[in-house]
């Protein structure tokens, strides 16, 4: 994965962002410290797809502020601008809370003011019990973009209709 240019981010960014490794941080006016990731993930395509992770560290909540939401997407932005590849977000599932994250990402994105560039969708599967939710964001630039959308709805078809 390309580096994201920082100083590109903070542009915009309305909290100021750093990076430690390959993560990205930024703590929110109410004292949460978030921590933002791209793995790269090989589950569905060979290369050029990355996990986007969003770790709130400190646990420390930020109600209703857009500015977290706004900061996050600056750091979207800045990975699509270095890596014109596959964004794949998957809800954690270990506090139960995971559809109410899907539900915030997608009324986030809904609001985005750049969303019209980017395909989204969303999606939800059962697996041994626990609802699962992800998310793929792509830039509709990309020229793959018609069998990026086909190969992701084949494998959630695929999952989806798995025997338990």
């Amino acid at each position: 994965m390309n580096t994201l240019d920082i100083s590109a981010i903070n542009t915009n960014a309305p909290y100021s962002v750093w990076n430690v490794d390959e993560y990205y941080f930024f703590r929110t006016k109410y004292g949460a410290l978030y921590k933002i990731g791209f793995m790269l993930d090989d589950t569905i395509w060979d290369e050029n797809a990355y996990q986007f992770l969003i770790v709130n560290e400190n646990n420390t909540t930020s109600p209703n502020d857009a500015h977290l939401k706004e900061t996050v997407f600056c750091i979207i932005e800045g990975f699509f601008k270095a890596n014109p590849s596959i964004l794949l977000y998957l809800c954690e599932t270990g506090d139960g809370k995971q559809a109410s994250r899907n539900r915030l990402f997608i009324r986030w994105f809904k609001e985005y003011s750049s969303k019209h560039l980017f395909y989204f969708d969303t999606v939800s599967m059962t697996a041994e019990g626990v609802d699962n939710f992800a998310a793929i964001i792509v830039q509709k630039s990309n020229p793959k973009l018609q069998e990026i959308i086909d190969e992701f709805n084949s494998v959630v078809k695929i999952l989806a209709n798995k025997p338990d």
